[in-house]
């Protein structure tokens, strides 16, 4: 099981990596049951004939770390892609939920979440200070992710935290990032907005207002609990 986990968790290759920015790859999803675990959508597709995922892209909540159910898959091979969105896939049920299958619309470079809701950015939560970041090199640290943001305004103490795969610790390609107050956060997502408007190692990244506080659960690169290095994201301030 742990050589399975790593397998579908390793970085992919370059060829891979041009897949995952082509829409013509990737499908949109939505209707997933909020107890669900990514392991479970992977499971989905695969039973339905759809087996060469190269990526699940699942965004969660800080403060549950249940899945918001919806996301996108990435899929090697064009035909995957067209049968997900086929009724063989499409309209399916997982969980007592009926999965929708959509195809996926095509983000602008470093674009924020507005090519995903039809070119529209939604409006900023009220209060909200932290960002949800995807898209990013498996390879980025806690450092770069917070040199590259900083220029939106002044990041909490270990404010930036990312996504690990709890077997072996490798980062999942999205992360957090949690500001000292809003305007920053609105900055990061409207310039993030602009073509390659915020990059991490030259690549752009997504950005997306996120809501829900800081989960204490999160480790670090050397597996220590940010809780116990920084203390409650929350207190004094939220």
């Amino acid at each position: 099981k742990k050589a399975a986990d790593e397998a579908e968790d390793a970085p992919p290759t370059d060829a891979d990596a041009a897949k995952i920015q082509d829409v013509e790859h990737t499908v949109f999803i939505e209707g997933l049951p909020f107890t669900s675990t990514e392991q479970q959508v992977r499971s989905f597709f695969v039973t339905h004939g759809c087996k060469d995922i190269l990526q699940l892209r699942l965004p969660t909540w800080q403060d549950s770390g249940r899945l918001r159910g919806f996301g996108h898959v990435v899929f090697a091979s064009q035909e995957t892609r067209t049968l997900a969105l086929s009724d063989e896939v499409n309209g399916k049920n997982m969980g007592n939920r009926y999965i929708t299958v959509k195809e996926a619309n095509a983000p602008k470079a470093g674009t924020t979440a507005g090519a995903v809701l039809g070119g529209q950015a939604r409006d900023q939560p009220k209060g909200c200070k932290i960002v949800y970041v995807r898209n990013l090199p498996y390879e980025a640290t806690e450092e770069q992710i917070e040199e590259a943001f900083k220029t939106c305004g002044k990041i909490l103490e270990g404010g930036v935290r990312i996504a690990r795969n709890h077997v072996n610790g490798q980062a999942k390609g999205f992360a957090y990032v949690e500001y000292k107050n809003e305007e920053s956060a609105l900055s990061a997502v409207q310039k993030a907005a602009k073509p390659f408007g915020l990059t991490v190692l030259k690549r752009p990244v997504f950005v997306d207002y996120d809501e829900g506080s800081m989960k204490g659960s999160f480790r670090g690169s050397e597996g220590k609990l940010w809780s116990k290095e920084h203390g409650d994201s929350n207190a004094g301030g939220r």
